[in-house]
């Protein structure tokens, strides 16, 4: 339109020009059109102002036909964009329809959308549609339509491949992921599906290769969570299959960057506890928080079963004197001592942190230690109180 309005703008201009121009001049000019025995005169301004009126008139005329042509043709624009602003309205009734659970309307939406550019949303949210309504043919069909916009492809990869997984089609969704291009396969939720795949493959070894390439693409809580399943994976595979002695042969030929990992040493000692040899865990419990309480170890000081645990013992009383209003050490410290026989010792320390902060498990384990000592009544009693407590 601002061509238009430019064009009309000197137009005008002309126009004022060839009327005021001879006027000033006083000679307005004479032009003769002889046709035969028809003659036709006029001023040279009248003769400028019938062309610029039929070069006018037929500018007009040549839109008239050309907007009448595409009637017929059915191709003009106000029908196109008409078009477009009903399919629009379809894809946002079935977003709407969609967030309310109304997935009947929304369907019925959403189908009158195929014909419009919704770069594979429309796509997705069908086959969103079809998953709730447990149509799975129907989710693959939308998901394939949705792969072939470039924005879409990954969400759409990503759908699929949780299919297989629901199916167990394990391999299936891992071929899939990995069918992304480079850039595509390190978006998070590919990695993070890649991970739970392997795993479930039992593919620990391919995982732990491809982890330190994921660093960037996952949370740090979760890198440290899979490594930490990464290290439990394979030590319980190779203890489950050659036994407690081959994997601490195993350990001592890992690279040092490993064996001083914390997720990898909780793994470790979980394994030595787990095949029953926990007087080895309880001395590499002691060795390796010399230090002070490490968030990965302390926690399995709990689940050692031995009459000797006189190294946990010391440690654990040596950080409650630096830091005596610990209840998790006191309950700790209770815990290890009942496992070795030491009842007294126990309920001293249990008795401390209960005290400072009553917990379902140190109330369980004075109800015990009280059993133990054939007092039934404060057993009773000890026993109701832990049970009335979240753990």
């Amino acid at each position: 339109m601002k061509w238009l309005a430019i064009a009309l703008a000197v137009l005008a201009a002309f126009v004022v020009a060839l009327i005021v121009g001879p006027m000033l001049l006083g000679d307005k000019g004479y032009v003769l059109i002889s046709l035969g025995n028809t003659a036709i005169e006029m001023t040279v301004i009248s003769f400028c102002i019938l062309v610029i009126g039929a070069v006018i008139a037929w500018y007009v005329l040549s839109r008239l036909v050309l907007w009448a042509l595409s009637l017929i043709t059915g191709s003009h624009k106000w029908f196109g964009t008409l078009g477009e602003r009903k399919r629009k309205r379809a894809f946002y009734d079935g977003l709407h329809a969609m967030a309310v659970g109304d997935f009947d309307t929304a369907q019925k939406s959403l189908s009158k959308t195929t014909n419009g550019d919704f770069e594979g949303v429309n796509y997705l949210a069908s086959a969103q549609i079809a998953l709730t309504n447990e149509d799975l043919s129907k989710a693959r069909y939308f998901l394939v339509q949705a792969t072939d916009f470039p924005k879409a492809k990954v969400a759409a990869t990503v759908m699929q491949a949780r299919i297989d997984m629901a199916e167990e089609k394990y391999d299936a969704a891992l071929e899939k992921l990995n069918e992304l291009d480079e850039q595509e396969r390190e978006n998070t939720q590919v990695v993070r599906l890649k991970a739970h795949i392997l795993a479930k493959l039992g593919k620990w070894q391919v995982l732990q290769e491809n982890l330190s390439s994921w660093r960037k693409a996952l949370p740090k809580a979760d890198y440290t969570t899979w490594s930490q399943r990464i290290a439990k994976g394979k030590f319980a595979e190779i203890a489950s299959k050659q036994g407690a002695v081959e994997l601490k042969s195993y350990w001592e030929t890992l690279p040092r960057k490993l064996r001083h990992d914390d997720a990898y040493r909780a793994a470790y000692i979980q394994q030595l506890l787990d095949q029953g040899m926990h007087a080895d865990a309880q001395k590499l419990l002691v060795e390796w928080q010399k230090r002070g309480p490490n968030s990965a170890l302390f926690p399995l000081f709990t689940q050692l079963n031995i009459p000797d645990a006189s190294p946990s013992l010391r440690l654990l009383e040596s950080w409650i004197k630096q830091d005596e209003e610990n209840v998790s050490l006191y309950s700790t410290l209770g815990q290890v001592a009942f496992n070795s026989g030491d009842d007294v010792l126990a309920e001293k320390a249990l008795l401390k942190a209960t005290k400072m902060k009553s917990r379902k498990e140190d109330l369980l384990l004075l109800s015990a230690i009280s059993e133990r000592k054939h007092d039934t009544a404060t057993a009773l009693q000890l026993y109701k109180e832990g049970q009335q407590l979240a753990s």
